[in-house]
């Protein structure tokens, strides 16, 4: 065993950016001769379709991004003017001071949120990290983009399912990485404990959402990320 791979695994070791590798666990044994100790690895990447490295570089991309996009609703709420008054009721068919109070206390705790996460945090749906929170597993369907878990809401983990993986990266008047990521942070107990009581990628599905269930608009996930993200014809790339 060489000393270079002893560095990589201690318990200091955290994933290199520049590197494919990644902290898989942290171990001690004892001093008997001979004495082994099995370690099994799943190897099979977050994504088919890209190395690990490029997937933590391309989900902590639509962070900051995502990030950025909360930040600019932030800044809205607080000017108040016309504008932001007309995004507040498209999405949540109300634009009163209770709308803008609870968008205005969840945003910065949705900012803190999106800040906290980290790439060994965003896993395969299958992983070890995601089998051991509270909530079952849930079997990819092809159809899920992502998941998280409510009680465990402070370790900050998203575990995404294969069409994440193919989702567009920025495509803002639908759905994409940068949105999925925002809608499951919504998710968390601490930011806005959100609901999907409707998934709708786009904007008019979440206005009739909000005209029929003004309600329940404001705890809606994707009428919260639409709010936050949806613009109709921009492309982040």
């Amino acid at each position: 065993m060489t000393n270079e791979f002893l560095i990589k695994n201690s318990q200091y070791f955290k994933t290199d950016e520049n590197e494919e590798w990644t902290e898989v666990g942290t171990a001690i044994t004892n001093t008997t001769p001979g004495s082994i100790s099995n370690v099994v690895i799943n190897t099979t990447p977050i994504c088919p379709n890209m190395s690990n490295k490029e997937f933590r570089q391309e989900v902590m991309r639509a962070r900051d991004i995502g990030a950025e996009l909360i930040k600019r609703r932030i800044e809205g709420l607080a000017r108040w003017d016309l504008k932001e008054q007309d995004r507040v009721k498209f999405y949540f068919a109300r634009a009163d001071e209770s709308t803008r109070t609870v968008l205005s206390h969840g945003l910065p705790r949705l900012l803190t949120a999106m800040r906290e996460l980290v790439p060994e945090k965003i896993v395969r749906f299958d992983s070890e990290t995601n089998r051991k929170l509270s909530c079952a597993v849930r079997p990819d369907t092809g159809d899920n983009q992502a998941v998280v878990c409510k009680p465990d809401s402070e370790k900050r983990v998203i575990a995404v399912y294969s069409k994440f993986c193919s989702s567009p990266f920025g495509q803002l008047w639908s759905t994409c990485k940068i949105k999925t990521i925002i809608h499951e942070c919504t998710h968390f107990t601490d930011t806005f404990n959100s609901e999907d009581w409707v998934y709708t990628d786009k904007a008019s599905g979440a206005r009739i959402f909000a005209e029929n269930h003004p309600d329940q608009a404001i705890r809606n996930a994707d009428n919260i990320t639409g709010y936050i993200a949806t613009f109709d014809g921009v492309n982040l790339t």
